[in-house]
C-alpha cells in the first residue's frame, strides 16, 4: 500500500467506544459550527451569467489576495476553510502563484463548461452514410486521425498528472486542468470515431511523434508543462486543425475540426497567459523556460519530419496517388469541393503566415534571457504569433477578447 493510516483505529477500544456512545446517546460535538472562516454573501454580478469564479473573489475566498507562496495549508482544505490540527500533509508539489497562475485563469475555465460539446450527439455522423473515398484518400484520412488520437491522449495525460500536485488553494486553475483534460479525451474520443469511420480502421502509429510527445510529458515542473504543451505543441496542433479543416473531404470532417479547435484556443490562451505572468511574477524562472523551449523547439522540428503525417497531408490536399496530385498536394491544392483550391492556397498561406509568427516567438523566447528590457518585446512576438493562432479558427484576424482575458 502507498498510504497508511498513522493510527490502527478498528484496535482502538478508545475511539471505538466514544464511536458508539455518540451513535446510542445522539451525543453531538457540534465544534465545526464554531469554525473562525469568514462570512460573506456573494452575488452574481451578471444575472444571465449566473454566478462564476469571478463572483466569489471575495475575501479569504477569494483568488485575488491568494500569497505568492502558499506556506498555510498543505491539505485538501479549500481555501478559505478553516484547517484544524491533524489534517494530513498531502505534499502538493506546486504552492508557488507564478508556478502555474494565468492572467484571467478563472474566465477560461468559465468558458470551458459553457463550451462543452459532444462527440456523440454532436456530429452529424448519419451523413457519412454513402460516402465513399478513394482508397489512398480514406486510408490517409485515417492516418491523419490515428496520430491525432495518439497526440489527444497525451495531452489528456499530461495536464491531468500534475492536478494532484497542486495546491489546492489554486481551485480555479486545478478547475481549468481538469476541464483541459476533459477536453483532450473528447478530442481523442471524436478522433478515434472517425478513424474508424472511414472503413479503414486505424493506420501506424508514430515513433517520432510519440518522442516529441512524450516531452511533454516529463517536463520537471508544472511551468515548464505548460509553455511546451499549451505553446509549442498546442499552437502547432491549432495550426494543423485549421489546415485540416480546409482539406477535409466531407462536412462532418470540418464540423470536427472546428468544434477541437474552439477547445484547442482556449488552451493556448491560458498558455499565453501563464506565460506572461511567469515572466512578470518569477522572473528567476526565465531561464528555466528559456532551456526547456529550446528541447521543445528541437522534438517539434523532428516530429514534423515524420512522414507517416506529412504524406497523409499531401496525399489528402492532392486527392491522390498520382504524380500530379502529388505536385498539387505540395502546392497546397485540394480538388475534392468547389473552389476548394483558392481555400486550400489561402488555409495554406495561412498556415506559413503562422509558423512564421511562431518562429518569431520561439526566438523572442531565446531572447528573453538576454535581459530585462527585451522582455515585453518576448511577450509582443508572442502575443501576435500564437494569440494569431487563436483567432484563426474564428476565421479572423485577432480572437475574441472574452477568450484571451482582460489584455493586462
Amino acid at each position: 500500500m502507498a498510504y497508511l493510516a498513522t493510527h490502527d483505529y478498528l484496535e482502538d477500544k478508545n475511539f471505538v467506544d466514544k464511536w458508539l456512545y455518540t451513535m446510542r446517546t445522539g451525543e453531538m460535538d457540534l465544534s465545526w459550527m464554531n469554525a473562525k472562516t469568514e462570512k460573506i454573501m456573494p452575488r452574481p454580478q451578471n444575472a444571465r451569467r449566473g454566478l462564476t469564479y469571478r463572483d466569489l473573489d471575495v475575501g479569504s475566498y477569494g483568488f485575488t489576495e491568494v500569497p505568492e507562496k502558499v506556506r498555510d495549508n498543505r491539505s485538501y482544505a479549500p481555501r478559505g476553510a478553516e484547517i484544524p490540527e491533524g489534517v494530513p500533509d498531502a505534499q502538493p508539489w506546486v504552492s508557488r502563484k507564478s508556478e502555474l497562475w494565468a492572467f484571467n485563469t478563472e474566465s477560461y475555465y468559465e468558458e470551458a463548461v459553457s463550451r462543452q460539446w459532444n462527440a456523440t450527439t454532436d456530429i452529424p455522423w448519419d451523413r457519412l452514410e454513402g460516402v465513399e473515398m478513394p482508397e489512398a484518400t480514406g486510408k490517409a484520412l485515417s492516418q491523419l486521425m490515428t496520430f491525432l488520437t495518439e497526440v489527444e491522449m497525451i495531452a489528456t495525460d499530461t495536464p491531468a498528472m500534475w492536478l494532484p500536485r497542486l495546491n489546492p488553494d489554486f481551485i480555479e486553475v486545478k478547475a481549468f486542468i481538469a476541464s483541459q483534460a476533459m477536453d483532450e479525451a473528447r478530442h481523442a474520443e471524436v478522433f478515434r470515431k472517425r478513424a474508424l469511420t472511414t472503413g479503414w480502421g486505424l493506420m501506424a502509429a508514430s515513433p517520432m511523434n510519440e518522442m516529441a510527445l512524450k516531452h511533454l510529458r516529463d517536463a520537471d515542473s508544472f511551468s515548464e508543462m505548460s509553455v511546451a504543451l499549451h505553446l509549442v505543441a498546442e499552437g502547432n496542433v491549432l495550426t494543423m486543425f485549421r489546415f485540416s479543416e480546409y482539406l477535409s473531404p466531407t462536412d462532418v470532417d470540418k464540423k470536427i475540426f472546428r468544434l477541437v479547435m474552439q477547445d484547442e484556443a482556449r488552451h493556448v490562451g491560458y498558455g499565453m497567459q501563464h506565460f506572461k505572468y511567469v515572466l512578470e511574477n518569477f522572473p528567476e524562472k526565465r531561464e528555466v523556460l528559456h532551456a526547456h523551449l529550446d528541447e521543445a523547439e528541437n522534438i517539434s522540428f523532428a516530429g514534423a519530419a515524420a512522414t507517416e503525417v506529412t504524406e497523409s497531408f499531401i496525399i489528402l490536399a492532392g486527392g491522390g496517388m498520382k504524380k500530379r496530385e502529388h505536385r498539387r498536394g505540395h502546392q497546397g491544392h485540394h480538388p475534392v469541393q468547389p473552389q476548394a483550391d483558392a481555400r486550400a492556397l489561402r488555409a495554406a498561406g495561412k498556415m506559413r503566415h503562422a509558423r512564421a509568427q511562431g518562429s518569431q516567438a520561439l526566438q523572442a523566447l531565446r531572447d528573453v534571457s538576454a535581459g530585462q528590457g527585451r522582455r515585453r518585446s518576448a511577450r509582443d512576438y508572442l502575443l501576435n504569433g500564437l494569440l494569431r493562432l487563436q483567432g484563426l479558427h474564428r476565421g479572423s484576424e485577432s480572437p475574441r477578447s472574452d477568450a484571451v482575458g482582460d489584455g493586462r
